[in-house]
Formats: structure tokens, C-alpha cells, sequence
């Protein structure tokens, strides 16, 4: 029998102590491995959570608990918790939306770390995000590799589905922008936009879209009969449409580089006349109007100016295909300065007063010659820069309007206001409507000048019985007749000079004879005259 200082016992010893040792070590290891802890897994600390649809959830010990409290907004709650596994369940769905603090805290039979506790905020949102598709704009494109994009709250996922596909994108955290791109079929398709914000709120938008990568077909029919226009200014273009069904297509004209406003085919089928939806308020265009039987269309831009106009027909599909026709029309069907708007070539005794009226502006020398050529170009182009017009060398609406003037009259105040040139000239008093016989408000034009005119009773009860006056002191109308096209209103003298100021006629604008005299010589046929309450 060996001592037990032997050798072998002493190895003996030295391996018991090290079993020892690896139990302890392998027992701490275990400790350390399984020491409790609380971690905020739904909504993570600082994240956004919609408790109404998403209960709180907190990752603790898989082992009992014991001394277990939770605190939400410093309201004890852990009667109110649930668990399973490794964590707890806290349901608080009649939270308000905005920030909170919830806190963790319990104890385990673990010795190195016997007790876990933490603190964390939160924030709760309800609220749907927004949602915007910006792209495309309108509802066709004309390629099946489509583009979406749009804005929503920032962190988003944002999800697209359509007949045949479907992708997904996470929004910017700045902003909220995303965009998403997908192959669409032919023809028309319904697109569901789906927006998740981190809260977990949803919001649902579909938009409806044609896919058309065919361009359609147009031709003109008659434009030879329009390169030549002498008899009206207002000319109907026809032509036929394929490719698209008409009512599906926009119809659209450019005079002389400047859009009209546009017509839809659907407002002209079944025997409509289709007018633009919203009237554009530039003065420069026209009013169209547009029919449709079948394929075959008329289109009518309105008024063309005096002189070269160049004409693009265009439709429209609702992928954006567009078709053209171009062709040149030449008109000279007007005379009367002030009726029409007025360009290079054209000719006439109009044209001939528009330079007499340059040579008035100071920006033209010499005798007129009656022909819209370079030299009146050039005048024109004067004239705009002056007043601040538009310079491009064309009697457009609005160097129409500044050139030839307008008068405003001011019931309230008993004024009449003359313009030229973009500017006041004078302001005269004048007399109005009594209130039995009132002067009627609206917008009007100057059709008639007379000089020492001969009054004639008018239809209306109380010139029964009165017959015509000649000219002379004893005339209603005095030496200046300008009439409107209100019905029986002009704009005329009077040697009832204390009638000035007062509303004493039956409708007409009376003025003092050297007032009306003077204003005569400004006025031309076709002049406005705008009649304000």
C-alpha cells in the first residue's frame, strides 16, 4: 500500500481539483450564459408601434420569474401581462398616440446576475401614412417598362401588385420618396399600391393605367381649300383618326407655335360638340370646338390672325403617342383694323391703320403701304418692347387690345376711363341709367361712329309717340354718336350738361359735348367697352 504522499497519490488530488475547477467554471459559464435580461423586441426601444393591432412585446428569462413589475408611463401593468417562453405580452391597445416609457423588472435564482431591470421609450402612431403615386402623370404611358414613384412617410415599405406582377421598396427615411419599377401588359391594368409604415399602419391606393405603344393615324382632309382663306377667318379643319378609337383620343392644334386649348373625344361623341373643359385665360388663343362621326373629325380652332399662319393638327392616345399634320394657311378675309390680330403678309386697308397707329407710338416713320412686311415686324417689335408686351413682331390679342385700346366705365363712380397704349389716357364724367331705365353691365365692343347724328325714337314704351330728331341743339344724342353692342346703349354728348355725374338716361352713357368730341377721335370700331357695376 502506497503512502499517501506517494507520487500516484498526489496525482490523484491534482486531478480532483481540476475536475472541481471545470465543474465551477463549467457552472459560472452556465450562470454567465444564462444570466436574465430584458430586451424590447416589438416595438424596439425608440421605434414606433400601433398598439391596436400590434401588442407589446418584451424579451425576458425562459426560467421563472420572480418580483416581476412592469410600468408603462409610470402605471403599474403587470397585472396585465401575459407570457410564453421567452418573454412577456403586454396589451395596451387605448394607448394615445405619441411618446411613452415602459420599464421591466424581475428577479431569478441566478448568482451572478439574480436581478434584470430596464427602462426604454417607445412611440405609438394610429395614423395611416400618406400615400402619393406622382409617377406617371395622367393615366397612360407608352412603354410596358413602367416607372412608379411617389411620397409617403419616410421608412415605409411600399408595395406594388398588378396583373402578372408585383415589387416592393423601402421609402426614404428623408422624405419618404420611392419608386418602383414593373413590366405592365398591353391595354388597361389595375395597379394596388400598398404603403406599411414602421408602426405597422397600412393605407391602400390603386390607380388605373393604359399601356399603348402604338401610335395612332391622322390625316387631313380638304387643308388645300384652307391655304387660301378670304372670306372668313375661322376655318374648319377635317381629317379622319385609326389606331385608337376617337373617343379615346385628345384633339389639339399650335397657330403660329401658340397651343390651343385642348378637346377630348369623349366629349364628342354621340353628336356633342365638344368645347374645352377649363377656357384658357390667355388671350393669345382660341376658343376650339371639336365634333366626331366615326373616325372623321372637325376641328375648329377659332380665328386665325390676318396674314401666314402656320397650322399643327395633333391627337393624342392615352400612352402619350402623338400624331401631326402641318400645312400653312393665308388670310385675308378683314379690312377693319381692330377685328382680327394681324402678322407678317398680311394686306389691306387694316394693316394700313395699324402702321398709322405705330406712327402715333413713335415707332414708325414714313407713309403707310398697306403690307404687313419686315420693316412692320420690326415697328411691332418696337412698339412691345415700349409698352412691355410680348415682343415677337405679331399683333397678338394683346397688342391688338394695347394698340387699338379699351374704355371701362365705372357705374358707382360715373366715370368712363379711355386706354391706349397699356395705359389710362383720360377719365371723363359721365351721366347713366335711371333706375327704371338701368345701364346694363358686361363686356361689350364699339360697332358703330357717327358724327352729328340723327336721333330715332327706339322700340321702348316711353318714346311712344316721339319721332326722329335732326341734327342740332335740340339733339338727345348731341354732335358724337358711338354705339355699343348692348342692345340700344351708346356712348353720346348731350347739352343737358347738368345731367353730367347723375344717372338721368334710359341707358346710354351721356358726356359733355367737348368731352365726347374728344373721345371720338381715339375710337375705333371693335374698341371694348367694359361695363362694371
Amino acid at each position: 500500500m502506497r503512502a499517501l504522499g506517494s507520487r500516484s497519490g498526489l496525482v490523484a488530488i491534482v486531478i480532483t481539483g481540476i475536475v472541481a475547477v471545470g465543474f465551477v467554471a463549467a457552472f459560472l459559464v452556465v450562470e454567465w450564459t444564462s444570466r436574465p435580461g430584458v430586451d424590447p423586441l416589438q416595438p424596439t426601444a425608440g421605434a414606433a408601434i400601433n398598439p391596436a393591432t400590434h401588442p407589446i412585446v418584451v424579451g425576458t428569462t425562459s426560467g421563472p420569474m420572480g418580483d416581476l413589475k412592469v410600468m408603462l408611463d409610470g402605471t403599474d401593468v403587470t397585472g396585465k401581462v401575459t407570457g410564453a417562453g421567452d418573454g412577456i405580452v403586454v396589451t395596451a391597445p387605448r394607448l394615445q398616440d405619441g411618446p411613452h416609457t415602459m420599464s421591466v423588472s424581475y428577479s431569478v435564482g441566478n448568482l451572478l446576475a439574480p436581478n434584470a431591470s430596464r427602462e426604454w421609450g417607445f412611440t405609438v402612431d394610429t395614423r395611416p401614412p400618406a400615400l402619393r403615386i406622382n409617377v406617371p402623370v395622367g393615366d397612360g404611358v407608352n412603354t410596358r417598362d413602367v416607372r412608379f414613384a411617389g411620397m409617403t412617410q419616410g421608412g415605409s415599405l411600399v408595395g406594388a401588385t398588378w396583373k402578372g406582377g408585383a415589387a416592393t421598396v423601402r421609402a426614404g427615411q428623408q422624405g419618404g420618396a420611392w419608386g418602383i419599377g414593373g413590366r405592365l401588359p398591353e391595354g388597361r391594368s389595375t395597379v394596388t399600391f400598398t404603403a406599411t409604415d414602421p408602426a405597422g399602419n397600412t393605407t391602400t391606393e390603386t390607380r388605373r393605367l393604359i399601356v399603348d405603344t402604338h401610335a395612332p393615324t391622322l390625316s387631313l382632309v380638304g387643308e388645300k381649300e384652307l391655304i387660301q382663306l378670304t372670306t372668313t377667318a375661322e376655318p374648319v379643319i377635317r381629317g379622319r383618326v385609326g389606331g385608337d378609337r376617337p373617343k379615346d383620343l385628345l384633339f389639339g392644334a399650335k397657330i403660329n407655335g401658340q397651343q390651343i386649348p385642348v378637346l377630348k373625344g369623349a366629349d364628342a361623341i354621340g353628336g356633342q360638340t365638344a368645347q374645352p373643359e377649363v377656357a384658357d385665360a390667355s388671350p393669345d388663343t382660341a376658343t376650339p370646338t371639336l365634333t366626331l362621326d366615326g373616325n372623321q373629325f372637325a376641328l375648329t380652332p377659332g380665328r386665325l390672325a390676318e396674314g401666314a399662319n402656320d397650322i399643327v393638327v395633333w391627337v393624342r392616345d392615352p400612352g402619350g403617342n402623338v400624331a401631326r399634320q402641318e400645312f400653312a394657311s393665308y388670310v385675308d378675309s378683314s379690312s377693319r383694323f381692330g377685328s382680327s390680330q394681324l402678322m407678317k403678309g398680311a394686306v389691306g386697308d387694316d394693316v394700313t391703320e395699324l402702321q398709322e397707329r405705330l406712327v402715333e407710338a413713335g415707332v414708325w416713320t414714313g407713309d403707310a403701304t398697306g403690307t404687313y412686311d419686315a420693316r412692320t415686324v420690326k415697328a411691332v417689335k418696337k412698339y412691345q418692347r415700349k409698352h412691355h408686351l410680348r415682343v415677337n413682331g405679331k399683333v397678338d390679342a394683346r397688342t391688338l387690345r394695347a394698340l387699338v385700346g379699351g374704355i371701362t366705365v365705372n357705374l358707382t363712380a360715373r366715370t368712363l376711363t379711355l386706354y391706349r397704349d397699356a395705359k389710362r389716357v383720360k377719365t371723363y364724367r359721365v351721366a347713366i341709367g335711371q333706375d327704371a331705365y338701368p345701364t346694363p353691365t358686361g363686356t361689350y365692343t364699339v360697332v358703330t361712329k357717327e358724327t352729328n347724328p340723327t336721333w330715332s325714337p327706339p322700340s321702348s314704351p316711353w318714346a311712344k309717340g316721339l319721332g326722329p330728331i335732326p341734327p342740332g341743339p335740340g339733339n338727345p344724342l348731341g354732335t358724337r354718336w358711338i354705339g355699343t353692342s348692348a342692345p340700344a346703349v351708346g356712348i353720346h354728348g348731350t347739352y343737358a350738361d347738368w345731367s353730367i355725374g347723375s344717372a338721368a338716361s334710359h341707358g346710354c352713357l351721356r358726356m359733355h359735348i367737348a368731352d365726347v368730341e374728344e373721345l371720338y377721335e381715339y375710337v375705333t370700331v371693335g374698341m371694348p367697352v367694359e361695363i362694371s357695376p
